[in-house]
């Protein structure tokens, strides 16, 4: 019976004519504290709302406060990890990527979330950090599974460890790995396009591409989006390139238009 609750949570997430996901990260506030464009939530989520963005990333918190307004709009991929990787040479930083579990893909369940999204830090210089990323990732998909929720996994390079992270050969890893462990939908840095669309073609579940730091413009931030369609990116991930732009609901229907054609 689990397996049609994941498919029907996961039909929900992806736009039926394109078969592709426009999401809105807003988590960044459980990983690195108060955020310009997303320090109150409220009117960015009434944006997405209205632009017809198809998933949004939240924290158990901003659902707490905030399930009302998600009324009719975007699925809700919950994040219930933490990490200390982006603190990374920050004043509150650490030199290694820690990870722990913050809630339960039980909670998710209760709370109509249609997916859960943990991080996989590969390459840290601590091997130990890695296993326990595995060992996260692999308890939740196990919940997933006995749940009917979608498990979506963020597969990156840890911050300050011994690879680019951008490296096409390590974003394959990742991909393949996340895929492996029970994914349903992978988030995974941006690297060349020829390669990008080669490690789409070879995963085991839906990649897309994450926005990353801010671009200098919106102009940037759209040819970006194209690239990455056009490379084949099962939909977009972008944060910061959304929610730092000077009209933000402008912005999030210029993407979505790109996104679904």
């Amino acid at each position: 019976m689990s397996e049609i609750g994941k498919a029907r949570r996961l039909a929900h997430m992806f736009n039926p004519k394109s078969n592709r996901m426009f999401c809105l990260p807003m988590d960044h506030g459980m990983q690195v504290g108060p955020l310009d464009g997303i320090r109150d939530p409220g009117p960015l989520l009434d944006l997405a709302v209205d632009a017809g963005v198809d998933s949004v990333i939240v924290t158990p918190g901003i659902l707490a406060r905030y399930y009302h307004r998600f009324s009719g709009g975007p699925s809700v991929i919950l994040r219930i990890d933490q990490s200390t990787n982006w603190r990374f040479e920050t004043k509150t930083g650490y030199p290694d990527a820690h990870i722990r579990l913050v809630a339960t893909a039980e909670e998710a369940v209760q709370m109509g979330c249609e997916a859960v999204i943990t991080y996989l830090f590969t390459c840290n210089n601590r091997p130990d950090e890695e296993s326990r990323s595995f060992e996260i990732n692999g308890r939740v998909a196990t919940e997933c599974r006995k749940w009917g929720l979608v498990h979506v996994i963020e597969a990156m390079a840890a911050k300050g460890g011994f690879v680019d992270a951008e490296d096409p050969d390590v974003v394959a890893m990742n991909c393949r790995i996340a895929g492996e462990l029970g994914a349903d939908i992978i988030k995974t840095d941006w690297c060349a396009p020829e390669r990008f669309k080669d490690i789409a073609k070879q995963s085991l579940a839906p990649v897309a591409a994450a926005g990353g730091p801010a671009l200098p413009s919106l102009d940037a931030t759209t040819e970006f989006a194209r690239t990455a369609i056009e490379a084949g990116s099962a939909g977009l991930i972008f944060g910061r390139n959304v929610f730092l732009q000077d009209d933000i609901g402008a912005a999030m229907k210029t993407l979505g238009e790109i996104i679904h054609g």
